[in-house]
């Protein structure tokens, strides 16, 4: 498990050295799945950019030196298709992506990686898919920033109760199953608690609000999280557990 708050400073590193630092997490709003990391390169690469990566390039999460090592060279990362910072990734652009990196289409298939359980079992897979991809047109894709909704209204089924704070990601498969929530400038008493994404019951976009289907009281009940402790995979585990007995 690592937070968002954590992994949104690490480097990452490309075969042949560094390329940049993940400034961002697009994941998606239905499958609640971590799918691109956003890359700030300029400090590495000339003109740099920002670019998406695939969690399906990944190589290594090493907490300990804070790097995303990626299987790719910086000149690959370089060449990849550029991106507009002030518009949504479309559906187009990932074909686009997808094609140009080799990888298999996680949109078809049954589960969240499509027909694979782990990422990385995608790379390499694009011929594979080409004849499904005749058949089955990719539809509208539900990629939404991390760093958009941090910030975002919390309400509960009786009133507006917290914000959300930060986001607790699995880096075996990249689901993101945690939200965070800070109540402490909603509520007397107020503390930072855990919501599993099944205690989510929509988010509005155009209100910058994520509704819940706690109660008020319930969401005061919740454990408190450990803010000293956010870099702890152990004690992040525990809290996904804690949060799933509490959905």
């Amino acid at each position: 498990m690592i937070a968002f708050s954590s992994l949104k400073h690490f480097g990452i590193h490309a075969r042949d050295g560094d390329i940049g630092q993940c400034k961002d997490v697009f994941f998606d709003d239905q499958d609640y799945v971590t799918r691109y990391f956003v890359a700030d390169t300029h400090k590495w690469l000339p003109l740099g950019r920002k670019v998406v990566l695939s969690p399906i390039s990944l190589l290594e999460v090493n907490t300990t030196e804070e790097k995303l090592h990626v299987n790719m060279t910086k000149q690959a990362l370089k060449d990849s298709p550029s991106i507009d910072e002030h518009k949504p990734l479309s559906r187009e652009y990932e074909e686009i992506l997808f094609k140009y990196f080799g990888y298999g289409y996680y949109w078809i298939g049954p589960g969240a990686w499509g027909d694979f359980s782990h990422p990385t079992e995608l790379a390499h897979q694009q011929n594979m898919q080409e004849d499904i991809e005749e058949i089955e047109r990719p539809g509208a894709n539900h990629l939404r920033s991390c760093d958009e909704i941090d910030g975002y209204t919390v309400s509960t089924n009786d009133e507006d109760s917290g914000h959300i704070c930060d986001f607790i990601i699995d880096k075996h498969n990249w689901q993101v199953t945690l939200f965070i929530v800070d109540s402490r400038d909603w509520l007397p008493g107020g503390k930072k608690v855990a919501l599993s994404t099944a205690m989510i019951k929509d988010i509005d976009w155009s209100a910058h609000k994520v509704n819940i289907t706690l109660s008020h009281e319930v969401l005061k009940a919740l454990p408190e999280v450990d803010d000293e402790r956010l870099d702890d995979s152990d004690y992040l585990t525990s809290l996904v557990n804690q949060a799933q007995i509490s959905g």
